[in-house]
């Protein structure tokens, strides 16, 4: 029976228990989506990132969660990232490429072995306040956007760490993936904080989104008039980023760390 080299890399976080864990599964050619998807079912992890080498050192990247193939994962791709640049074969290198439903995406190791991944920016829309997603977060936001996920917009850190959502009532919102909630950090450490929700693909409660970040990053770099923003993921596990707004891409730096590494049965 064939086999494949297997990893699970807390990605975004500070410590071996914090940070949002995710498979990376090396392939060496595509398997069937079903089969895919079955694996990651298997592995239970919040997203697992398949990957097969490409031409011009671009790797061909694909990322599942429990339940359906996600078109862009950003604590999947720094895992990944970690995986090639610590290889034999790749140590050497400080940059790589992705290609990938989300279009090529770069990652940069950095002396400190932090690393950075470039993801498109995602735009969003004022939206109206609609019952079912107040009912859902058991709050009322004080305004709301929309994009491929709801951004909902609090007063205080404190706030949004008391919320604790009804995800059965957050899971028929069926116009977005996800809920983002954010408000200013408490912390003069931070500029703001989220939490994530997104019991549509199989997590009710993400321990660190990078994806979501695709929105945050452009709302709080206009918010607060500069590009450069530290944020922090207000989940049990804590998620850090180091973030800056390029326009139409973001840069989220953050640090991981290899929990375990073997082989997976295909």
């Amino acid at each position: 029976m064939k086999s494949c080299p297997f990893f699970i890399i807390n990605a975004f976080g500070h410590g071996p228990l914090s940070g949002n864990p995710a498979g990376v599964c090396i392939l060496e050619e595509w398997l069937a989506t079903g089969h895919l998807q079955s694996l990651a079912q298997q592995v239970n992890l919040p997203e697992t990132a398949f990957l097969i080498p490409a031409k011009n050192q671009a790797w061909a990247i694909r990322w599942f969660s429990t339940k359906k193939e996600i078109d862009l994962c950003g604590h999947a791709t720094l895992a990944a990232a970690h995986c090639i640049f610590n290889s034999g074969k790749f140590s050497g290198e400080s940059t790589l490429r992705f290609s990938s439903k989300a279009g090529l995406l770069k990652a940069i190791i950095h002396q400190d072995k932090s690393i950075s991944i470039f993801l498109p920016a995602a735009k969003c829309r004022p939206s109206s306040l609609s019952s079912h997603l107040v009912e859902g977060l058991g709050a009322y936001p004080e305004s709301v956007w929309i994009g491929r996920d709801y951004l909902c917009l609090f007063d205080s850190q404190k706030t949004i760490e008391s919320l604790q959502p009804d995800f059965r009532i957050l899971m028929g919102l069926s116009q977005v993936d996800g809920v983002m909630i954010t408000a200013p950090s408490a912390d003069p450490e931070y500029d703001f904080v989220s939490r994530y929700f997104a019991p549509r693909i199989g997590i009710n409660e993400d321990h660190a989104t990078g994806s979501a970040h695709c929105m945050l990053v452009p709302f709080w770099a206009n918010r607060l008039s500069q590009t450069k923003l530290a944020a922090f993921q207000a989940s049990k596990r804590g998620g850090w980023f180091q973030c800056q707004d390029l326009g139409g891409q973001i840069r989220l730096q953050g640090i991981t760390e290899e929990f375990l590494s073997g082989k997976i049965r295909l």
